[in-house]
């Protein structure tokens, strides 16, 4: 049996306004302007590409630019640019195009991303609106997208 690649791509010239979140591997060569985050596989930001808010996953290419944080708990490559701050758990490769305005810390791979998403989280759902007469929350039936990338 034939195993299935799943991936998305962005391509170059296309623009999306928002945050993403898949479970399977990404290549972006346009315009992400909001947050990213691949549960498995490569996230790829390619030459030409541009995340403009945090790159999250497990093994993180980047070859355009992000500006904004990166979260890798795996293997992170930095042949393009980033503004921001990175952390890392796995291995870290930096290739002679790497360009970096920010910190690089190394932190165990709860911090990586499962921590930090779990506290926002958590301050996010305590933030959810309540009916004003009667003062008790009012649950939506809207999932809010940045529970997860926040």
């Amino acid at each position: 049996m034939k195993a299935e690649l799943n991936i998305t791509l962005i391509a170059r010239g296309c623009a999306i306004t928002g945050d993403m979140v898949v479970d399977h591997g990404i290549s972006c060569f346009g315009l992400l302007d909001g947050g990213i985050i691949s549960t498995q596989g490569l996230l790829h930001i390619g030459e030409g590409g541009l995340i403009k808010g945090t790159a999250q996953g497990e093994h993180v290419r980047i070859d355009g630019r992000v500006d904004g944080d990166v979260h890798a708990r795996g293997s992170l490559e930095i042949n393009g640019q980033v503004s921001g701050d990175i952390f890392y758990c796995g291995t870290i490769r930096l290739g002679p195009r790497a360009a970096l305005n920010g910190t690089l810390k190394r932190v165990a791979r709860m911090l990586t991303i499962e921590a930090q998403t779990e506290q926002k989280q958590g301050a996010v759902a305590d933030a959810r609106p309540s009916d004003s007469a009667s003062g008790e929350r009012v649950e939506s039936n809207v999932t809010d997208i940045s529970r997860v990338i926040a």
